[in-house]
């Protein structure tokens, strides 16, 4: 049995929360206390251009769930170093990362933290969903943040 005082980390954009990522922190939360680290805005305006949401509603939307321990920014591309600093028990992906290397899997090895894909079928697509929104979407979650 795993203690609930186990520090798992899961990491990624979660620039459009769906049921795919609360499915993963339900699913990270059964391992133990769950740190959700999430790429800050350079990164996000760097891959969604002006269809990123800014890090205060990413981070605002993240603490209200009720599977969410902590959350944490790192300015980073790669979460290596992020794994370094914290140095979780368990790093947790998501399905969509089953059989792709990960840059952050050595930072995992040098701290000894165990790395668990979820098992289930990718259901959904952060990227996929920003592109059918429309631009007037952004604009007017940008202005209010």
């Amino acid at each position: 049995m795993i203690p609930m005082s186990t520090e798992v980390l899961v990491t990624g954009t979660f620039n459009i929360l769906h049921p795919g990522h609360i499915r993963l922190l339900e699913f990270a939360s059964r391992y133990g206390l769950v740190t959700v680290g999430i790429n800050a805005d350079p990164y996000l305006k760097k891959k969604y251009g002006d269809h990123a949401l800014p890090l205060v509603d990413r981070t605002y939307v993240l603490n209200s769930i009720k599977h969410v321990d902590s959350v944490i920014a790192f300015m980073e591309e790669d979460p290596s170093s992020l794994v370094k600093r914290l140095k979780p028990k368990i790093y947790i992906k998501g399905p969509d990362y089953s059989g792709v290397e990960l840059p952050e899997e050595n930072a995992c090895k040098q701290v000894g933290a165990h790395i668990i894909i979820q098992p289930a079928a990718k259901e959904y697509n952060s990227g996929e969903l920003v592109t059918g929104l429309p631009d007037s979407i952004f604009n007017k979650l940008n202005k209010y943040s």
